[in-house]
């Protein structure tokens, strides 16, 4: 017999892999508190139990999506971070999932104009994160290393989400090409901040 503890997480991970199907699927409307429960075979009472609320759910969800498909990119330059991420671009691009949780994040951007705790989580970048911190490493100032990663993870993310709004294929060498050529118009635009 599971324990308290392991019932509570198997809860919580079935009520963030409902949410998550439900609004990929159908919409943000459509993921009401009792159809999340309702998919994950559980009552209303357990979403707020274990969430406190739809809004919490949501931002589990939005952390749980980023956990499972965002690399770890600390500790590299600032060409590095580019690299690994055009790598696991190119895997997102071809998972099933990703393109699952891409919509699921699309949805939930018109949120952000009213909810400012779930603005913060959508607008949390940890690949422009992890660039700034390693421009600013190597002496550039820190506006000028934020600005410039700020733009860099913009331009990376915006060319995963075109090809996975249209629906095409993601060429993994086209991917990791990409990521290479900005990184080296980075590794430029960083020597010109100097």
């Amino acid at each position: 017999m599971p324990s308290r503890a392991e019932t509570q997480d198997r809860n919580r991970r079935a009520l963030i892999t409902a949410a998550i199907d439900l609004i990929a699927a159908q919409g943000y409307r459509a993921a009401t508190v009792e159809a999340i429960a309702a998919k994950a075979d559980l009552t209303t009472g357990a979403v707020y139990s274990a969430f406190g609320g739809k809004r919490e759910l949501f931002v589990a969800a939005i952390d749980h999506c980023r956990a499972e498909f965002e690399p770890d990119l600390s500790g590299d330059s600032p060409a590095g971070i580019l690299r690994r991420f055009g790598a696991a671009m190119a895997a997102m691009g071809s998972s099933p999932d990703a393109r699952r949780l891409f919509r699921f994040e699309a949805e939930l951007v018109p949120l952000i104009l009213h909810d400012p705790v779930l603005a913060a989580r959508l607008s949390a970048d940890p690949m422009a994160d992890a660039l700034a911190e390693a421009l600013a490493g190597t002496g550039i100032a820190q506006q000028d290393a934020e600005r410039v990663a700020e733009s860099a993870a913009a331009l990376a993310r915006g060319l995963l989400q075109r090809w996975l709004l249209r629906g095409d294929e993601v060429d993994a060498t086209l991917v990791t090409t990409a990521c290479g050529a900005l990184a080296g118009l980075l590794e430029l635009e960083s020597l010109r901040c100097l």
